[in-house]
């Protein structure tokens, strides 16, 4: 579950004016969503109106010096997070929050930021799918990318996957353990990406790192687990036409963390396709996502989702119609279960 349109600001401060912790750019959202559940009581009661969310964006940059920052902190039930698990133990968090500082054709960002590998469904409301875990992820750490011409590449130090102990990174959230279990740690993200033509490129990137042990069974807290992930992908724009796909194979060892003694490494593929179709202020969209379970004794096999869609831009915000259907999910770690879902989203945002 994301956001993934930009924001209107209304705003704009001199540097020389104020502070220069001060923005120059500050902006705010507010979503809403309403979804009807396939089961007997949206029969009855017409489905759920929830998740709502308030937004607030601070951004600044000095493009005398090539400093910047970013962040984005959203309050409220749809901001995407756990409190059970997160830093606030509320509903609100930090989504984003970098420094950055451009050097010649390269930009070093320190702080929560995407973490640079494959791509992420387009969709609002429905999430990543079956991709969960490996797409719209922000963690915290230091990344540093480049764009070189035809090549441009990423690579990253992620200390953990949110600030303190949270094991609960917005949106792509619930996949990486829990506070009683193991939280994301010491990752390395390399990502590369060429391109082959006007609007169309291929990439791979590879992620590895250690997983601490927050169980309780040992008071170091070691970082016992072991985590490492590869995909490669294809982007491409063909007039209105937009078409991406990617593969990817992940591996989660577990087997020294308190309380999953004898679990065999969870391996499994996950592949993904995506179809846009852009016609004025619309947009139409198919997100499809498969995992295969590679994991000793998972008996679940194989998982599909689909989750086609539309947005309509209605000048200052989006207004989403969007439907999900899959018979199996990703667990919080990484593990593919089984379970039929389908239900429809309505969603409307607006920035100001």
């Amino acid at each position: 579950m994301k956001k993934i349109h930009l924001s209107l600001a209304i705003a704009a401060i001199s540097a020389s004016a104020v502070p220069a912790v001060a923005s120059e750019s500050i902006s705010g959202g507010f979503w809403l969503n309403h979804a009807l559940y396939n089961d007997n009581v949206d029969e009855v009661s017409y489905g759920d109106t929830n998740y709502e969310a308030l937004i607030l964006y601070i951004d600044k940059t000095d493009e005398k010096t090539g400093w910047q920052f970013s962040s984005e902190m959203r309050y409220g039930t749809g901001a995407f997070t756990d409190p059970a698990n997160n830093n606030t133990g509320a509903h609100f968090g930090f989504h984003k929050a970098w420094v950055g500082k451009t050097f010649g054709k390269g930009e070093l960002k320190i702080g929560k930021s995407q973490v640079p590998f494959g791509w992420a469904t387009v969709n609002f409301w429905p999430g990543d799918e079956l991709l969960g875990g490996y797409a719209d992820q922000m963690d915290v750490g230091v990344k540093w990318s480049a764009d070189l011409g035809a090549v441009n590449y990423d690579v990253a130090y992620f200390h953990v996957d949110d600030f303190g102990s949270s094991t609960e990174t917005m949106d792509d959230g619930g996949h990486w353990g829990s506070k009683t279990t193991y939280q994301k740690t010491h990752t390395f993200v390399l990502n590369g990406a060429y391109d082959l033509a006007d609007k169309q490129k291929v990439g791979a990137s590879y992620q590895n790192g250690k997983l601490r042990d927050l169980s309780g069974a040992n008071a170091d807290r070691p970082y016992v687990g072991d985590h490492n992930a590869a995909v490669v992908y294809y982007e491409g724009e063909f007039n209105n036409l937009g078409v991406k796909a990617q593969y990817m194979i992940t591996e989660r060892d577990l087997t020294d963390i308190g309380g999953f003694s004898g679990t065999p490494k969870i391996k499994n593929d996950r592949k993904a396709v995506t179809l846009t179709y852009s016609m004025g202020d619309y947009l139409f969209y198919v997100d499809y996502t498969n995992a295969e379970a590679n994991t000793k004794g998972n008996t679940v096999g194989s998982a599909d989702s689909w989750a086609p869609g539309m947005s309509y831009n209605y000048g200052p915000g989006w207004f989403y119609v969007e439907y999900v259907s899959n018979d199996g999910d990703i667990g919080a770690n990484g593990e593919v279960v089984d379970g039929d879902f389908d239900a429809l989203y309505l969603t409307m945002d607006y920035y100001f």
